[in-house]
C-alpha cells in the first residue's frame, strides 16, 4: 500500500484532471434516456417522483426486467440483478500505481468494489483488480446509459476516506470537494416466496464532502436545511441554496453550493 506522501503526489497530479471532468451526470432518470444493457430494455417510464440517480434507476430496471431464474451466486445466496455500474462494460481510462490504460472497457463491481477489464494479450478472460490496486478510472461519456459527460472515480483513501471504495468526483475545489459513492447491498426481494437463499442487488448512491483545511471527509445529504446547517460555521449558503433545484437536480444544486463555498 502506498504511503501518505505518494497519495498526496497522486492527488496533486490529478487536480487539473479533476477540474476538467469533475461534473455530475446531470440527467434525470425520467428524461427518457435509453438503457444500454444488451439493447433489450425499454425507456424508463416517466413518473412524478422527481430526480432519480440514473445508475440506481437502471440497476432497478435491470433487476425487474432480467427475468426469473437469472441470478448470480454470492456465497450461499442467489442474487438477482447486477452489481455492475450501469449493468455492462464501459469505455474508460484506467490508472494504477504502475500502469495507465486508455480506451479500454471496464466493469465496475459496486458490491465488492473490484474493477474488471480485458487485456489485449488475453481478451477472453477478464482481469479483476481488487480495491486499491486501481487508483482511479475515468468512464467516458455514453448517453445510451445516461452519462452525458466523462466521470472520474478515485479510490477512497486517496481523497481522504477510510473506505476501500471508489468515489465519483462531482466537484473538486481548493478546499471543499463533493463526491458520490455507489454501493450495492444484498436486499430482500419483495417476491421472495419463501426462498430464504434469494436476494437482490440494491444499488445505493450517497454523497460525501471533504474539507482539505479541516481534514474532514463526511457523508452529506442533498438537503438544503442539512447543507445550510453543516456549513453555517464557514459561510452562509442561503444565496445559492435552492430548495426546489436540490429536489429536481440535486447534483447541479450541490455543485453550485460547493463552488460558492470555495469562492
Amino acid at each position: 500500500m502506498r504511503n501518505v506522501a505518494d497519495a498526496c503526489c497522486f492527488a496533486a497530479a490529478l487536480f487539473a484532471t479533476l477540474l476538467a471532468v469533475a461534473q455530475p451526470t446531470g440527467i434525470s432518470a425520467n428524461s427518457g434516456s435509453t438503457l444500454g444493457i444488451n439493447d433489450r430494455f425499454n425507456r424508463p417510464t416517466p413518473d412524478s417522483r422527481g430526480w432519480t440517480d440514473p445508475a440506481v434507476n437502471q440497476s432497478r430496471l435491470y433487476r425487474e426486467r432480467s427475468g426469473e431464474g437469472t441470478y448470480i451466486l454470492v456465497g450461499t445466496y442467489k442474487v438477482t440483478g447486477t452489481p455492475f455500474l450501469f449493468g455492462q462494460r464501459l469505455n474508460a481510462d484506467l490508472f494504477t500505481p504502475k500502469e495507465k490504460a486508455f480506451n479500454i472497457y471496464i466493469s465496475y463491481n459496486t458490491y465488492d468494489q473490484e474493477v474488471e477489464f480485458n487485456s489485449t494479450s488475453n481478451p477472453g478472460q477478464p482481469f479483476a483488480k481488487t480495491p486499491g490496486e486501481v487508483d482511479s478510472f475515468l468512464i467516458k461519456k455514453d448517453t445510451a446509459v445516461g452519462l452525458v459527460r466523462d466521470v472520474l472515480f478515485i479510490y477512497g483513501p486517496l481523497v481522504g476516506s477510510s473506505e476501500k471504495a471508489y468515489f465519483q468526483v462531482i466537484h473538486a475545489g481548493p478546499r471543499f470537494s463533493l463526491y458520490k459513492r455507489y454501493k450495492s447491498e444484498l436486499g430482500y426481494p419483495s417476491s421472495n416466496y419463501g426462498q430464504n437463499e434469494l436476494r437482490q442487488f440494491d444499488l445505493i448512491a450517497e454523497y460525501f464532502y471533504s474539507d482539505a483545511q479541516q481534514k474532514i471527509f463526511k457523508k452529506i445529504k442533498p438537503n438544503t436545511a442539512v447543507l445550510t446547517k453543516e456549513f453555517k460555521p464557514v459561510k452562509d449558503i442561503s444565496p445559492v441554496a435552492d430548495k426546489e433545484a436540490i429536489v429536481t437536480a440535486p447534483e447541479e444544486a450541490m455543485k453550485r453550493i460547493f463552488i460558492y463555498l470555495n469562492n
